[in-house]
């Protein structure tokens, strides 16, 4: 016989979990581990650098790094980022400073007129006749681009290296025409505007004239100007405006430039290449110098030269015999026999004649007196010389 085995002894009845507490059993909960803290230089030390602010960022990396390995604290990969990103930084602008050209950006000041009288910093695009300025980039007779877009206006009355004496639309084409179109274009016509500019083009000694035109991406955008402007050969620079008018001249000086122009005006319409490159080019323009010389010849036989008459006679002689040289130079069959001509013209270039009638008439006097754009060799002493030069925008 079995009997069941003894129930066990009565539990007491659960109680109810006390106010806020949680129900099931309960422990005592070990201590828990303090989680590290951010370190504020790194987080500052990659938002700076991220900013441009490199230098902080820089500073404020390595100090984060500092305070890290001394505290243990978090953020070690975000000050490597933020001094890494620095030194990227500093490093990049260091190459570059190495090799820009840096200017204040400072606005020039014009007064009522217009006229430039303080100098600033401004675009090519912003040129106005009659501005005096300094190319931002280095002038280069054969340099067929631009560094530098950018110009400083000064005031003519102190040391500048261009002027720019007229600017002109051009008109009819809507494509871009090239570079030769535009230059055939320019060429010729910026050298007549200048001597309409200035009626005494010698009396600054040997001139560059150059042009700035709109490039392809420029003319894209509808920029169809075309800007003139003269600076002195080589590295001179002028210290006044080479503008010269009536109003800057008595009657004996406005009659004597008047009587020259003529042969300005065909002097610096030579052609960019010589006899030996382009006969018939050199040929063509023998043939608007003798007209030039002839008309020179008639208006110096008019002109009232109070004081100076007699040197006026001697020059009319002196080119009265060179002018059968200039005809023949038309006709020549070849390069050599061109030249030949035009020394022989330059024999009879009146240049004595034409510094004692400037010096008569209180003309200025050159330091260097310029020639006409030569052909290895040929010049009438009275023409100015201005090739010109193009550079686009």
């Amino acid at each position: 016989m079995s009997f069941p085995p003894p129930s066990p002894p009565p539990q007491p009845p659960a109680s109810a979990p006390g106010p806020g507490q949680p129900w099931g059993p309960q422990w005592n909960p070990a201590g828990q581990p303090v989680q590290p803290t951010l370190n504020g230089f790194a987080v500052t030390a990659l938002v700076t650098s991220l900013v441009c602010l490199a230098p902080l960022g820089l500073i404020f990396g390595i100090v984060a790094l500092v305070q890290i390995s001394r505290k243990g604290q978090r953020g070690k990969g975000l000050a490597i980022a933020g001094i890494s990103v620095s030194g990227a930084v500093l490093l990049l602008a260091a190459l570059v400073a190495g090799t820009a050209d840096f200017k204040v950006w400072t606005l020039p000041g014009r007064d009522s007129s217009g006229e430039v009288t303080r100098s600033g910093w401004t675009t090519i695009l912003s040129l106005r006749t009659g501005d005096c300025f300094n190319p931002g980039t280095e002038i280069e007779r054969d340099k067929s681009t631009l560094n530098d877009a950018s110009v400083e206006l000064v005031p003519c009355d102190t040391s500048h290296r261009g002027e720019a004496y007229a600017s002109f639309t051009l008109s009819g084409q809507r494509d871009f025409p090239g570079t030769d179109t535009i230059a055939a274009i320019a060429m010729p016509r910026c050298a007549k505007l200048f001597l309409e500019y200035s009626l005494d083009p010698v009396a600054h000694g040997p001139l560059q004239t150059y042009y700035y035109y709109p490039a392809e991406r420029s003319w894209a955008a509808g920029n169809r100007t075309v800007r003139c402007w003269v600076a002195p050969k080589g590295d001179a620079e002028l210290d006044t405006t080479v503008k010269r008018d009536a109003s800057d001249l008595d009657s004996g000086q406005l009659a004597f430039l008047s009587a020259v122009k003529p042969l300005n005006a065909a002097g610096v319409l030579r052609p960019a290449e010589g006899p030996r490159q382009d006969l018939a080019g050199a040929k063509a323009w023998a043939g608007q110098m003798a007209e030039a010389q002839a008309e020179t010849i008639r208006l110096l036989k008019d002109a009232d030269l109070p004081g100076a008459q007699r040197p006026a006679g001697q020059l009319v002689a002196e080119l009265e015999a060179g002018l059968p040289f200039w005809r023949q130079a038309t006709k020549a069959s070849d390069a050599d026999t061109f030249l030949g001509h035009l020394r022989s013209v330059n024999e009879h270039n009146g240049d004595t004649y034409v510094r004692r009638i400037r010096e008569l008439l209180d003309l200025p006097l050159p330091s260097a007196q310029p020639t006409q754009a030569r052909h290895d060799g040929a010049a009438p002493a009275s023409t100015a010389q201005t090739s010109t030069a193009p550079a686009p925008v």
